[in-house]
């Protein structure tokens, strides 16, 4: 027991005196509250915070984000303003601590939730002040100001406000995340070191957005995501690599001059009817683009002579694609990835070096279909009330691929699952009898090992069931489901239990189906293992 007692000392006094930079790196690890606590281990430990060169405060993190209410009872809404009082006093202590020891920042990020304007702007201009004055690389700031309406201040709006003059100011930063501000045409940008720019919810207009993209020239990640205020964008850097664009209001024309750009990405929230979803994107001057990105959008010109405008692009996905057809034709294209097209009724798809095809939609709209080269394949259908053709489209479909012999078969619905190791027309002829169980069905070149994983992850089926020829991989899924995947941080928290078990459920209508389904391969020496999960 005393020895224990002696180690454990030692092992203490190890750790409060471990150097500096390794400090840090722990620290890096903690969020801000649980950072500020290991100054009471030693003076070493104490040294290291007070220099630590990144500084968060996350409200909440300090369960300091409620906001007041007039339906709540008196006593609640003290509670949640003194919450917040309390946070703010403990910034100003912390922000205290690092002035007296003369610090740098590098990393600076405030993050502040339904607060009165003016109450907390005067205080957010002092802590981004000392932030700007030692030299803060990367700053983030997230504020939702509310503009209080009523004497008691329980009735107010969220407003935007607009970004202090000491970060426009701020020559040091090179990356910079805003969140729920304005920036205006008379604001002078001074970010001459700027590499990467990430607005969210933003009310900037065409004005600001060319007067940024003038002053910031070496930006390399320029990101727009729900911002406001402009219906056409003109965007010319000769650093950009990275564009990306999400969009909840109507965008009419996006043009980017960006030699370097090399990922272009377009995600539209805005629907009001098909004319109001077109919007011309133009990327010509984009020579570098390796990967294109789209959702919910109508670009009748986009992909047209694709190969000649973008001549080296590899991936290409293309989601809720607002077209009735589609022509891919592109010498350079390793990865297509095509989803949730609804309105798809013809695609064709001339890429000869094509390696990976994703495609996630209940039609099978291909008319043509010539990649040579493919080598990985995911296909997922929501099976509903489909004829043979579809199925003929769809074995017709698996003969282009060359490796089709290599592809795993997953069908589930409600409780039952089945992972089938290997798929022949055979088995294709026979989903159409499943129809009336309105199955999800996905076909993959993923190991039937990697598929049980991700379908777990996907679907929490009561059962799974998993045929195979082979008792070795059996062997291997056994031990995966049993040990790897229940002890996995992703499946740990909701799968609590897994067994093996017998199919004997005949009586059961919907489930003597997947039975029927299992018995039809063993005649062709497949191995049945069934599982029983037992989820939280």
């Amino acid at each position: 027991m005393e020895l224990q007692r002696k180690q454990s000392k030692q092992e203490d006094e190890q750790m409060c005196d471990l150097p500096e930079p390794i400090i840090h790196k722990i620290l890096f690890l903690l969020n801000t509250k649980d950072a500020a606590r290991t100054s009471v281990l030693s003076k070493t430990w104490q040294r290291a915070w007070t220099s630590f060169p990144r500084i968060s405060f996350e409200e909440l993190d300090f369960k300091a984000g409620d906001i007041e209410q007039p339906n709540y009872y008196p006593k609640t809404n003290k509670a949640i303003k003194m919450k917040k009082e309390s946070f703010m006093a403990y910034i100003d202590k912390n922000l205290q601590s690092f002035l007296e020891h003369n610090s740098n920042v590098e990393e600076f990020t405030l993050n502040l939730t339904y607060h009165d304007k003016e109450f907390v702007l005067p205080r957010v201009v002092k802590w981004l002040t000392f932030a700007t004055e030692r030299k803060v690389k990367v700053l983030s700031l997230c504020l939702s100001i509310v503009d209080f309406i009523d004497e008691h201040k329980l009735l107010g709006k969220q407003v935007y406000y607009s970004l202090p003059q000491v970060v426009l100011e701020a020559k040091t930063i090179s990356e910079l995340q805003l969140s729920h501000c304005k920036l205006e045409p008379c604001n002078e940008f001074k970010f001459c070191h700027l590499k990467t720019l990430n607005l969210n919810d933003v009310h900037l207009d065409e004005q600001v957005i060319l007067n940024l993209t003038l002053s910031c020239p070496l930006i390399e990640d320029f990101r727009l995501n729900n911002c406001q205020g402009f219906e056409h964008l003109n965007v010319s850097l000769p650093r950009l690599n990275l564009f990306h664009i999400v969009a909840n209001t109507k965008v009419l024309r996006i043009e980017i001059d960006a030699p370097s750009l090399q990922t272009f990405h377009y995600w539209s929230r805005y629907s009001h009817g098909l004319e109001n979803e077109h919007c011309d994107i133009y990327l010509e001057a984009c020579k570098n683009l390796k990967r294109l990105y789209f959702h919910n959008i109508m670009a009748v010109d986009l992909l047209e002579n694709i190969s000649s405008k973008f001549p080296t692009l590899e991936v290409l996905k293309i989601s809720e694609w607002k077209m009735t057809d589609i022509e891919i034709s592109c010498q350079t294209l390793r990865v297509l990835t095509l989803e949730n097209c609804r309105d798809l009724e013809v695609v064709e798809v001339d890429t000869p070096n094509l390696v990976s095809l994703h495609c996630r939609m209940n039609k099978l709209p291909f008319y043509s279909f010539d990649a040579p080269s493919l080598q990985e394949v995911e296909l997922k259908f929501y099976l509903r009330s489909f004829s043979n053709l579809w199925f003929d489209d769809l074995k017709k479909l698996v003969g282009k691929f060359k490796n089709s012999e290599g592809l795993n078969l997953v069908i589930h619905s409600k409780c039952n699952g089945i992972l089938l190791d290997g798929l022949n027309e055979r088995v294709l002829s026979w989903l159409i009898d499943l129809t009336e169980l309105r199955p999800t069905i996905a076909i993959s070149s993923m190991s039937l090992s990697n598929l049980v994983e991700r379908f777990l992850l996907d679907s929490h089926v009561e059962t799974l069931s998993i045929l195979s020829s082979s008792s070795k991989l059996l062997e291997v899924l056994n031990e995966k489901l049993i040990n790897r995947i229940f002890k996995s941080r992703c499946l740990h928290d909701s799968l609590s239990g897994v067994k093996v078990e017998n199919l004997d459920r005949e009586e059961d209508l919907e489930f003597s189906k997947w039975i029927a389904l299992s018995k039809s391969h063993e005649t062709m020496d497949y191995k049945i293992t069934s599982f029983k999960l037992e989820w939280m």
